[in-house]
């Protein structure tokens, strides 16, 4: 009777490790779906950048930034549109964002950047790894 009482509660406490691994792996999957929502409904602009403390902000006037579920992201001005890729990942707190065929000034945003602060209409980062000194904050456009 003991050894089937003991099977049991080794059966039940695998069970609840499995259970807390899926918890783990839900929680992860409600916080990308929530990056994810939260950069892809709506368009955002360039509210302030600073390149070694010099603000560089007046360069991305009148782009607006649409990033879509599928990695991509375009800035989109008057004249056009410019594609380039990107990727946010929650457990770095990380943005990244390439725009290969791009030039001044959207060439500044190919990076990863470390989310300082963000809302669901604010995002504040810095360059993760890159030893720039970079500060770039990023609002939904109203």
């Amino acid at each position: 009777m003991k050894k089937i009482r003991v099977a049991g509660c080794l059966i039940m406490a695998g069970f609840m490790l499995v259970a807390l691994a899926g918890c783990k792996k839900v929680k992860e999957d409600i916080a990308r779906k929530f990056l994810v929502d939260a950069m892809t409904n709506g368009r955002w602009i360039v509210d302030t950048y600073k390149e070694d403390d010099i603000d560089e902000t007046a360069a991305f006037e009148g782009y607006e930034f649409q990033f879509t579920e599928d990695g991509k992201v375009y800035a989109i001005t008057g004249a056009g549109q410019t594609a380039g890729t990107w990727k946010g990942d929650v457990d770095n707190l990380t943005i990244y964002s390439n725009f290969p065929s791009a030039g001044d000034p959207l060439v500044k945003l190919n990076d990863t950047f470390k989310i300082t602060n963000n809302t669901t209409k604010l995002v504040e980062a810095v360059p993760f790894n890159s030893g720039r000194n970079v500060y770039l904050k990023l609002v939904k456009k109203s």
